[in-house]
């Protein structure tokens, strides 16, 4: 049984002198259990706009009770 669905937007906040990306993520807890991938996707995007961050990796993680 689903008891909570997390959705993690991963940016790059600063790249170093040597190249090397920095990156950071945001969490947003007790998202809509039945979320779509494209829902997932336009609240990135919805974010993103408010931010001005640009998110290169959404994750969708699931916290089940077994």
């Amino acid at each position: 049984m689903i008891k909570d669905i997390i959705l993690e937007l991963t940016f790059v906040q600063s790249v170093t002198d040597e190249g090397k990306s920095i990156l950071k993520s945001r969490r947003f807890n007790q998202v809509k259990l039945q979320i779509s991938d494209a829902e997932s996707k336009a609240f990135a995007q919805l974010i993103s706009n408010l931010t001005g961050e640009m998110y290169i990796v959404i994750n969708k993680i699931e916290k089940k009770e077994i």
